[in-house]
């Protein structure tokens, strides 16, 4: 299906791509029209929560079951959620848990400007960000597979510029919803302090082999005699830049900025490099 999609429809639909089964959120914008497109599938269970902590903790009850899930919200609303992430990062996850945060710079509709790449640096979880629509149907699909493949809870950090803004894409047609089956586990769902340090070294594994996959979300365009790296919609804004003043320039995107690339530095072969962000120099 070929359809004009919002940059939040494209999330939905890449979610529903990868037969997601439980999605729950908390509406405020940039972030509320996730929710509002997978509520269209009635074969699903998507539902309003009652804050951003509890949607987070259905989501990742389900995936705990082996349910693939979503929580989304707006950034501030993460920082609601900031327990059950952190703790989910400890136990992992057995079905895919995509958690979206949609970020708002310059603050259109919000009231501070934070940057929520910061908890994946600190809860030790990969980050994928997007930089247009297409990007975002494909990395929501995709991420539901990597949370599941590495057994953590995946980020997906939106902004206004790419959750509200219209592209046309080609999208899948949804997969049956993937289900799951809860098992008991005491000594990795229990994080009393025993567990919990033996969870941590688990952790910290994991983390290496994000670093290492995070290789695959990097792409090159253009030739030049600079590097200008990016990611999320500042890559846009430096493709724009770079066409309308004419420079001859390789464009590097980095679609899993948290862990950074370990092979992105092999890749940086020009005379200067720019480094193009939005927000904080995370």
């Amino acid at each position: 299906m070929r359809h004009l999609f919002l940059g939040n429809e494209a999330i939905a639909y890449g979610a529903l791509a990868a037969g997601v089964a439980v999605a729950a959120g908390y509406p405020g914008t940039p972030s509320s029209e996730i929710i509002e497109t997978l509520m269209e599938f009635k074969d699903r269970w998507v539902r309003w929560a009652a804050n951003e902590k509890v949607a987070v903790e259905i989501a990742y009850g389900a995936a705990l079951a082996g349910a693939r899930a979503l929580a989304a919200m707006k950034h501030v609303g993460l920082n609601v959620a900031a327990d059950p992430l952190h703790s989910a990062a400890y136990t992992g996850v057995n079905g895919g848990l995509l958690i979206v945060s949609a970020d708002d710079p310059s603050m259109w509709s919000s009231q501070n400007e934070q940057d929520n790449r910061w908890y994946g640096l600190q809860a030790y979880l990969p980050v994928l960000e997007p930089s247009n629509p297409a990007d975002a149907y494909a990395m929501a699909k995709d991420g539901l597979l990597l949370s599941e493949s590495l057994g953590l809870p995946v980020l997906l950090r939106s902004v206004t510029r790419v959750s509200h803004v219209r592209a046309p894409l080609e999208v899948e047609p949804p997969a049956p919803p993937r289900w799951g089956d809860f098992k008991k586990a005491p000594s990795r769902y229990v994080l009393v302090p025993q567990n919990a340090k033996e969870r941590r070294k688990e952790l910290l594994k994991k983390w290496e082999l994000a670093a290492d996959l995070s290789a695959r979300y990097i792409s090159v365009e253009g030739d030049g005699e600079v590097d200008v790296v990016a990611s999320g919609v500042a890559f846009e804004y430096a493709a724009e830049a770079v066409e309308a003043l004419g420079v001859r320039a390789r464009l590097i995107k980095v679609g899993m900025p948290v862990p950074a690339p370990r092979k992105l530095a092999d890749m940086l072969n020009g005379e200067a490099v720019v480094v193009v962000e939005e927000g904080d120099r995370s």
